[in-house]
């Protein structure tokens, strides 16, 4: 009987013992790795929900490059119409050129000093210039499109005057106060146009 009575201690102790043993690789060595799995798990969809936003703005960023052609058109138009320098030949070339395009004589070219304009928040430059065109009434229009839509500088017309030439009036003289719109580049923003 006390043979028995041993081999139930042993057994108990060694159940205990597994026990023991169970309950400390848990602790120990199973419970930390599932917490480590749980966080790499919060880790993987986390990385998959940034993956899927990176996935979206490339594909808009494909599509937008695709359209990079447009993109450096506009620029190129941009850049014409407010350019770096106030490159007042240019200008005045294509002023004649409105002009014989609708067939009136530009003439009285006046420039004046260059002023300091803030325009959504940039600041840039303004060259006010003064001019008269003579011409028919159908010209003389033609011509104020050509100074604002069609030729490639940002002109501002801030007044005007018209006058007839003679009675009756077939011919009209138009006073025009301008302003021109140079954007010099940041290293030379101080400076003063001279062209």
């Amino acid at each position: 009987m006390a043979a028995r009575h041993g081999d139930r201690l042993w057994i108990a102790g060694g159940v205990l013992a597994a026990a023991a043993l169970f309950a400390a690789a848990w602790l120990f060595l199973i419970r930390p790795q599932y917490s480590e799995a749980g966080a790499l798990r919060e880790q993987t969809a986390t990385a998959s929900l940034r993956l899927s936003t990176l996935q979206k703005r490339l594909t808009q960023l494909r599509q937008q490059n695709g359209d990079l052609a447009t993109y450096q058109a506009q620029l190129e138009r941009d850049r014409r119409s407010l350019p770096t320098s106030a490159d007042l030949s240019a200008f005045l070339a294509d002023l004649q050129g409105a002009g014989a395009a609708a067939g009136v004589s530009v003439g009285g070219v006046s420039v004046g000093s260059p002023t300091q304009v803030t325009a959504r928040g940039t600041r840039i430059q303004a060259l006010p210039v003064t001019l008269s065109a003579s011409g028919s009434a159908a010209g003389l229009n033609q011509f104020l499109d050509q100074l604002q839509q069609v030729q490639p500088r940002a002109v501002l017309i801030t007044s005007a005057g018209l006058s007839a030439d003679a009675e009756p009036a077939t011919s009209y003289t138009l006073s025009l106060k301008t302003q021109v719109f140079v954007a010099p580049a940041a290293s030379t923003a101080a400076k003063t146009p001279t062209n």
